[in-house]
């Protein structure tokens, strides 16, 4: 049995759907982690994570608000594609399509890739501190608590 243009298409829209719903939940998943881990290493005493963040504490706090970033952005994702469904279903004339030019639809394409390149920015730079940790020398300063006073 030979599959039709159309049921091709609709294979296609189904795997392209399957394909951003792993992605949006893969980017969230990275999210999460990535403002748990720089909130670890701000609340940890551990040798470890004072120089960690001795070394590197600013650009790891830039991941960090990348991370609240991405979960911001895949919740106005959510909310742009309700936008677009509403409108689509009000689309009678046109078989409820949507309206790939409306306010909705593209701001729904934004989020998506904002979270996306959020996401891959802010575990990229935990990668590249981490190994920078791993192989660069430790401060020659005695580590103090954030917030703590040198005396």
């Amino acid at each position: 049995m030979s599959e039709s243009d159309h049921d091709r298409k609709l294979n296609r829209i189904d795997r392209k759907t399957e394909v951003t719903s792993r992605i949006s939940e893969t980017s969230r998943f990275v999210g999460v982690g990535i403002v748990a881990w720089v909130f670890a290493q701000h609340a940890s005493g551990e040798k470890f994570a004072l120089d960690y963040l001795a070394n590197f504490g600013a650009i790891v706090r830039f991941a960090g608000v990348l991370g609240v970033l991405v979960i911001v952005f895949d919740y106005l994702q959510y909310i742009a594609a309700y936008f677009s469904v509403r409108a689509a279903l009000r689309n009678e004339e046109s078989s409820y399509a949507y309206d790939a030019s409306s306010i909705a639809m593209r701001a729904q394409t934004f989020f998506f890739w904002a979270k996306q390149i959020a996401a891959v920015v802010a575990a990229l730079i935990i990668v590249a501190t981490f190994a920078g940790s791993i192989y660069s020398p430790l401060p020659t300063e005695p580590t103090q608590q954030i917030g703590e006073q040198a005396e």
